[in-house]
Protein backbone atom coordinates (compact mmCIF):
# COMPACT_ATOMS: atom_id res chain seq x y z
CA UNK A 1 0.00 0.00 0.00
CA UNK A 2 2.79 2.50 1.18
CA UNK A 3 4.59 1.43 -2.49
CA UNK A 4 1.13 2.02 -4.43
CA UNK A 5 0.84 5.53 -2.10
CA UNK A 6 4.08 6.80 -3.51
CA UNK A 7 3.35 5.65 -6.90
CA UNK A 8 0.38 7.61 -7.19
CA UNK A 9 2.06 10.78 -6.07
CA UNK A 10 4.81 10.25 -8.13
CA UNK A 11 2.02 10.34 -11.21
CA UNK A 12 0.64 13.40 -9.89
CA UNK A 13 4.00 15.04 -9.87
CA UNK A 14 4.91 13.81 -13.18
CA UNK A 15 1.72 14.73 -14.86
CA UNK A 16 1.37 18.22 -13.40
CA UNK A 17 4.81 18.95 -14.74
CA UNK A 18 4.22 17.41 -18.18
CA UNK A 19 1.38 19.51 -18.39
CA UNK A 20 3.66 22.80 -17.16
CA UNK A 21 5.99 21.61 -20.00
CA UNK A 22 3.84 21.18 -22.86
CA UNK A 23 2.57 24.75 -22.16
CA UNK A 24 5.66 26.01 -22.31
CA UNK A 25 7.18 24.28 -25.19
CA UNK A 26 3.98 25.27 -27.37
CA UNK A 27 4.18 29.00 -25.82
CA UNK A 28 7.75 28.86 -27.22
CA UNK A 29 6.65 27.75 -30.64
CA UNK A 30 4.40 30.87 -30.41
CA UNK A 31 6.98 33.09 -29.47
CA UNK A 32 9.14 32.14 -32.61
CA UNK A 33 6.24 32.25 -35.42
CA UNK A 34 5.39 35.64 -33.26
CA UNK A 35 9.37 36.84 -33.60
CA UNK A 36 9.18 35.54 -37.40
CA UNK A 37 6.24 37.75 -39.00
CA UNK A 38 6.99 40.73 -36.64
CA UNK A 39 10.63 40.82 -38.07
CA UNK A 40 9.14 40.12 -41.36
CA UNK A 41 7.13 43.51 -41.26
CA UNK A 42 9.18 45.64 -39.92
CA UNK A 43 11.72 45.37 -42.98
CA UNK A 44 10.76 47.82 -45.67
CA UNK A 45 13.50 47.25 -48.38
CA UNK A 46 12.53 43.83 -50.44
CA UNK A 47 16.18 43.12 -50.73
CA UNK A 48 16.37 42.73 -46.89
CA UNK A 49 13.31 41.32 -46.54
CA UNK A 50 14.64 38.66 -49.18
CA UNK A 51 17.71 37.74 -47.39
CA UNK A 52 15.68 37.53 -44.40
CA UNK A 53 12.94 35.23 -45.45
CA UNK A 54 16.13 32.82 -47.85
CA UNK A 55 18.13 32.82 -43.81
CA UNK A 56 15.16 32.49 -41.37
CA UNK A 57 11.91 30.78 -42.28
CA UNK A 58 12.09 27.56 -43.23
CA UNK A 59 14.45 27.09 -39.82
CA UNK A 60 12.05 28.77 -37.57
CA UNK A 61 8.82 27.24 -38.97
CA UNK A 62 11.17 24.15 -38.08
CA UNK A 63 12.02 25.10 -34.32
CA UNK A 64 8.41 26.10 -34.04
CA UNK A 65 6.74 22.91 -35.20
CA UNK A 66 9.29 20.98 -33.37
CA UNK A 67 8.33 22.87 -30.22
CA UNK A 68 4.67 22.25 -30.87
CA UNK A 69 5.30 18.19 -31.41
CA UNK A 70 7.49 18.20 -28.01
CA UNK A 71 4.50 19.91 -26.60
CA UNK A 72 2.09 17.54 -27.95
CA UNK A 73 4.14 14.84 -26.83
CA UNK A 74 4.78 16.10 -23.06
CA UNK A 75 0.73 16.22 -22.65
CA UNK A 76 -0.16 12.90 -23.85
CA UNK A 77 2.14 12.10 -20.83
CA UNK A 78 -0.43 13.31 -18.26
CA UNK A 79 -2.91 11.42 -20.27
CA UNK A 80 -4.84 7.68 -18.99
CA UNK A 81 -3.57 8.06 -15.58
CA UNK A 82 -5.96 6.21 -13.92
CA UNK A 83 -4.87 2.90 -16.25
CA UNK A 84 -1.56 4.16 -15.55
CA UNK A 85 -1.78 3.81 -11.68
CA UNK A 86 -2.65 0.03 -11.90
CA UNK A 87 0.81 -1.42 -12.76
CA UNK A 88 4.50 0.53 -12.94
CA UNK A 89 4.92 -1.20 -16.14
CA UNK A 90 2.27 1.29 -17.87
CA UNK A 91 4.06 4.27 -17.30
CA UNK A 92 6.77 3.29 -19.29
CA UNK A 93 4.44 2.12 -22.05
CA UNK A 94 3.12 5.83 -22.33
CA UNK A 95 6.55 7.16 -21.96
CA UNK A 96 7.60 5.20 -24.83
CA UNK A 97 4.38 5.56 -26.93
CA UNK A 98 4.12 9.08 -26.50
CA UNK A 99 7.99 9.27 -27.36
CA UNK A 100 7.25 6.92 -30.75
CA UNK A 101 4.49 9.02 -31.40
CA UNK A 102 6.09 12.82 -31.41
CA UNK A 103 9.20 11.35 -33.09
CA UNK A 104 6.85 10.37 -35.91
CA UNK A 105 5.13 13.44 -35.98
CA UNK A 106 8.08 15.67 -35.79
CA UNK A 107 9.69 13.57 -39.08
CA UNK A 108 6.63 14.03 -40.61
CA UNK A 109 6.24 17.80 -40.14
CA UNK A 110 10.92 17.72 -40.89
CA UNK A 111 9.78 16.40 -44.40
CA UNK A 112 7.03 18.65 -45.05
CA UNK A 113 9.13 22.10 -44.35
CA UNK A 114 12.29 20.79 -45.51
CA UNK A 115 11.07 19.21 -48.88
CA UNK A 116 7.96 20.65 -49.67
CA UNK A 117 7.79 23.88 -48.10
CA UNK A 118 10.84 25.37 -49.79
CA UNK A 119 8.82 25.41 -53.16
CA UNK A 120 6.64 28.09 -51.32
CA UNK A 121 9.87 29.94 -50.54
CA UNK A 122 11.30 29.91 -53.89
CA UNK A 123 8.28 31.65 -54.92
CA UNK A 124 8.10 34.09 -52.35
CA UNK A 125 11.75 34.92 -52.99
CA UNK A 126 11.46 35.54 -57.08
CA UNK A 127 8.63 37.69 -56.38
CA UNK A 128 10.46 39.77 -53.97
CA UNK A 129 13.72 39.28 -56.34
CA UNK A 130 11.52 40.75 -59.20
CA UNK A 131 9.39 43.07 -57.81
CA UNK A 132 10.18 46.85 -58.69
CA UNK A 133 12.66 49.05 -56.53
CA UNK A 134 11.98 52.91 -56.00
CA UNK A 135 14.35 55.07 -56.25
CA UNK A 136 14.78 57.07 -52.62
CA UNK A 137 15.71 59.68 -53.54
CA UNK A 138 12.94 61.14 -55.80
CA UNK A 139 10.26 57.88 -55.87
CA UNK A 140 10.93 56.92 -59.52
CA UNK A 141 10.28 53.27 -60.40
CA UNK A 142 13.64 51.07 -61.21
CA UNK A 143 14.29 49.11 -64.03
CA UNK A 144 16.03 45.73 -63.42
CA UNK A 145 18.59 45.32 -66.06
CA UNK A 146 19.56 42.57 -67.96
CA UNK A 147 23.01 40.21 -68.13
CA UNK A 148 24.11 42.10 -71.35
CA UNK A 149 22.95 45.43 -69.79
CA UNK A 150 24.11 45.26 -66.08
CA UNK A 151 27.88 44.73 -67.16
CA UNK A 152 28.46 48.14 -67.99
CA UNK A 153 27.80 48.69 -64.21
CA UNK A 154 29.65 46.11 -62.69
CA UNK A 155 33.18 46.49 -61.69
CA UNK A 156 35.69 43.44 -63.74
CA UNK A 157 35.58 41.70 -60.23
CA UNK A 158 32.13 41.39 -59.71
CA UNK A 159 31.51 40.32 -63.19
CA UNK A 160 33.88 37.99 -62.13
CA UNK A 161 32.62 36.42 -59.48
CA UNK A 162 29.33 36.23 -62.03
CA UNK A 163 31.04 34.13 -64.39
CA UNK A 164 32.16 31.74 -61.88
CA UNK A 165 28.58 31.31 -60.93
CA UNK A 166 29.99 32.28 -57.50
CA UNK A 167 27.50 35.03 -56.68
CA UNK A 168 24.82 36.80 -58.89
CA UNK A 169 24.04 40.31 -59.21
CA UNK A 170 20.93 42.29 -60.04
CA UNK A 171 21.22 45.96 -61.32
CA UNK A 172 18.32 48.73 -60.85
CA UNK A 173 18.31 51.85 -62.57
CA UNK A 174 16.77 54.57 -62.51
CA UNK A 175 16.67 55.46 -66.14
CA UNK A 176 15.43 59.57 -65.38
CA UNK A 177 18.28 60.15 -63.45
CA UNK A 178 21.02 57.41 -63.90
CA UNK A 179 21.01 56.20 -60.29
CA UNK A 180 21.62 52.69 -59.65
CA UNK A 181 21.15 49.82 -57.39
CA UNK A 182 23.18 47.11 -57.25
CA UNK A 183 21.87 43.82 -55.13
CA UNK A 184 24.02 40.79 -54.54
CA UNK A 185 22.57 37.61 -54.42
CA UNK A 186 24.76 34.01 -53.27
CA UNK A 187 24.30 31.86 -56.49
CA UNK A 188 24.91 28.50 -54.78
CA UNK A 189 22.44 28.69 -52.23
CA UNK A 190 19.81 28.38 -55.41
CA UNK A 191 18.68 24.93 -55.34
CA UNK A 192 17.35 23.05 -58.58
CA UNK A 193 15.20 19.33 -58.97
CA UNK A 194 16.92 16.65 -58.45
CA UNK A 195 16.20 14.05 -61.39
CA UNK A 196 16.38 10.76 -58.74
CA UNK A 197 13.81 11.63 -55.95
CA UNK A 198 11.95 14.74 -57.99
CA UNK A 199 12.66 17.57 -55.22
CA UNK A 200 14.17 21.22 -55.55
CA UNK A 201 17.09 19.79 -53.08
CA UNK A 202 19.93 19.51 -55.08
CA UNK A 203 22.48 22.18 -54.84
CA UNK A 204 26.04 23.11 -55.62
CA UNK A 205 28.78 21.70 -53.35
CA UNK A 206 31.90 22.33 -54.98
CA UNK A 207 33.51 23.70 -58.35
CA UNK A 208 35.99 22.94 -60.54
CA UNK A 209 37.55 25.78 -63.76
CA UNK A 210 38.16 23.53 -66.26
CA UNK A 211 38.77 26.84 -69.07
CA UNK A 212 38.94 30.64 -68.11
CA UNK A 213 37.10 33.09 -69.82
CA UNK A 214 38.99 35.40 -71.65
CA UNK A 215 37.32 38.47 -73.95
CA UNK A 216 37.35 36.36 -76.90
CA UNK A 217 36.43 32.98 -75.38
CA UNK A 218 33.37 31.61 -73.27
CA UNK A 219 34.87 30.17 -69.74
CA UNK A 220 33.72 26.42 -68.90
CA UNK A 221 32.70 25.39 -65.56
CA UNK A 222 32.49 21.39 -64.07
CA UNK A 223 29.80 21.98 -61.07
CA UNK A 224 29.65 19.10 -58.61
CA UNK A 225 25.85 19.07 -57.49
CA UNK A 226 24.47 16.84 -54.34
CA UNK A 227 20.83 16.40 -53.38
CA UNK A 228 20.07 17.08 -49.48
CA UNK A 229 17.13 14.46 -49.59
CA UNK A 230 18.46 11.27 -51.62
CA UNK A 231 22.28 12.06 -51.72
CA UNK A 232 21.69 11.63 -55.13
CA UNK A 233 25.14 13.17 -57.21
CA UNK A 234 25.75 14.55 -60.22
CA UNK A 235 28.11 16.68 -62.28
CA UNK A 236 26.85 19.21 -64.66
CA UNK A 237 29.50 21.64 -66.93
CA UNK A 238 28.58 24.91 -67.95
CA UNK A 239 29.43 27.93 -69.75
CA UNK A 240 31.01 30.71 -68.30
CA UNK A 241 30.31 34.73 -70.25
CA UNK A 242 33.49 36.20 -71.53
CA UNK A 243 34.86 38.76 -69.49
CA UNK A 244 34.37 42.30 -70.20
CA UNK A 245 36.72 44.03 -72.72
CA UNK A 246 39.03 47.05 -70.91
CA UNK A 247 38.39 50.02 -71.65
CA UNK A 248 40.58 51.53 -74.56
CA UNK A 249 42.63 54.52 -73.48
CA UNK A 250 43.35 57.15 -76.66
CA UNK A 251 46.75 57.57 -77.46
CA UNK A 252 48.44 60.58 -75.69
CA UNK A 253 48.50 63.50 -78.16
Amino acid sequence: MEYNESYVNFLKVWDKAMVYLAILFAAAGVLITLYYFVRLITIKDPKEKHDFINANEINLFWYATLSWCIALGLWMNSLFTDTVQEEMIWFFVRVFVTASFTTIFALVFNSLIKVYYPFQVEKKLNKLRHKPRINPNNGNKMKLLSEDEEDAYLTPEMIEEEASHAVDYDVWLDEETGYTKIEKYDGASLAIECPSCGYRTMRVEDEEVIKSPTVEEEGELLEYYKCSYCGHKERRTVKTKKLAAPPSVPPPA
